[in-house]
């Protein structure tokens, strides 16, 4: 470690010395960053809470052409297999 005297200015070597005062400040940082990276839990809806039917009445408005959807048969937020040709409440292009 360097010593300095009174109203020296401190040195970048003098900086880098590891304190109790900067190992929790860097430890508290490094917790909150890697808590901070995890992905957000999803929950999808049920077929029922969606309104999903199997043959959509809406020709334009099909699972296969749904935002949501994932080739073959799953979407993003309706749980189970869906039909592509499908419908439900969330529907968005």
């Amino acid at each position: 470690m360097i010593k300095m005297t009174t109203g020296e200015k401190p040195t970048p070597q003098a900086c880098r010395c590891v304190t109790r005062r900067r190992l929790i400040a860097l430890s508290v940082l490094a917790a909150g960053s890697a808590h901070a990276q995890q992905a957000p839990k999803i929950t999808k809806a049920s077929k029922q809470l969606a309104g999903y039917i199997e043959k959509t009445p809406y020709a334009t408005q099909t699972c296969v052409s749904c935002h949501f959807f994932i080739d073959p048969d799953d979407c993003e937020i309706v749980e189970g297999p869906v039909n592509p040709t499908g419908y439900c409440n969330y529907y968005t292009d």
